[in-house]
């Protein structure tokens, strides 16, 4: 009985989240304006929070490096990085959050200047979850983050190098909460 009890408690819990959770966004900057000088991104965009990212056109900005100009023309792309970062050290900060939580399930990036390296650490209502490393080329590769941090309310991107910048082309993400 007891198991029976647990699996049905199970399955609504389930139905619960799946429910709850938002169909997946694709988020590629194809809707932002094109502009040739870096611009904050936009509060909501893509139903989440962005602090410390930046969008620009990368084929009419005279400062951007070989990992910027590897997607479609006509499309901006995101970044964290360069002067428009608030260094410390040689590390540079970007956040993306969700008031209800999200799941970032992948993400295309390069680095934009050249090769770098960078940390995702995750935080649920303040509380630490996980960190992860990558190392970025001036290709674009494709990082999956990972799964068992469940959804989080907040991802820090710390880009590590003088020339720190990181490109992001798209990422994938759940929303909770719609």
């Amino acid at each position: 009985m007891k198991s029976v009890f647990a699996t049905t408690c199970l399955a609504f819990c389930l139905l619960a989240f799946v429910t709850a959770a938002g169909a997946q966004e694709i988020v590629n900057f194809s809707d932002l304006p094109l502009v040739s000088v870096p611009a904050p991104m936009p509060s909501g965009y893509g139903q989440l929070e962005w602090s410390n990212f930046f969008y620009v056109d990368p084929f009419t900005w005279s400062d951007s490096g070989p990992g910027f100009q590897l997607g479609v023309q006509k499309r901006d792309v995101a970044f964290i990085g360069s002067r428009y970062c608030r260094l410390i050290g040689y590390a540079c900060f970007g956040t993306l959050s969700h008031p209800i939580g999200f799941q970032l399930v992948s993400a295309t990036i390069a680095g934009g200047s050249g090769p770098t390296t960078f940390t995702v650490t995750a935080y649920n209502h303040g509380n630490y979850v996980g960190a992860a490393n990558y190392f970025a080329t001036t290709q674009l590769q494709t990082i999956q983050l990972p799964q068992q941090w469940g959804p989080v309310t907040e991802l820090v991107f710390q880009v590590f190098g003088a020339s720190g910048h990181l490109a992001v082309y798209e990422v994938r993400a759940y929303t909770l909460g719609g």
